[in-house]
């Protein structure tokens, strides 16, 4: 039993990681309002390559007498990390399920990267922003 266990945490490292830390939110506030600032600077820092991106884009488009030029995130990973891509599609399709690749993963990055990153930025700064504290009064 423990022998499997470890060997599903070395197989699935980042889902371990991923298992922790939503372990340290729950029951750790302080390491919660950690998290939470670590994933407002992550959501920022994504913001930033989303401008980029759409920087990118409009550049070309200007300097492009053809038309609008989109580059999709798709077309961005696969120059960055092609391994990876293959990677993540092959266990994506082996783990899950084969269509949830095809299906849903490749068309949303099959939109343009600002778009992707932007919107995947937003739903980050969503769920890791600040709540204000409310004090409730009950007069007995």
């Amino acid at each position: 039993m423990i022998e499997s266990l470890t060997q599903l945490i070395k197989d699935n490292r980042a889902l371990a990681v991923f298992a922790v830390i939503l372990l340290l939110l729950v029951f750790l506030p302080s390491a919660r309002a950690a998290t939470k600032v670590a994933l407002r600077i992550f959501a920022r820092i994504l913001l930033l390559l989303a401008l980029i991106a759409l920087v990118s884009d409009g550049t070309r488009t200007i300097a492009n007498d053809s038309g609008i030029v989109v580059t999709s995130a798709l077309q961005y990973w696969t120059e960055i990390a092609p391994t990876m891509i293959e990677n993540l599609k092959r266990t994506l399709s082996l783990k899950i399920h084969p269509l949830f690749w095809d299906g849903l993963v490749a068309p949303l990055l099959s939109l343009p990267a600002w778009l992707v990153l932007s919107g995947v930025a937003l739903l980050i700064l969503l769920f890791a922003r600040k709540r204000r504290e409310t004090n409730i009064f009950a007069n007995a």
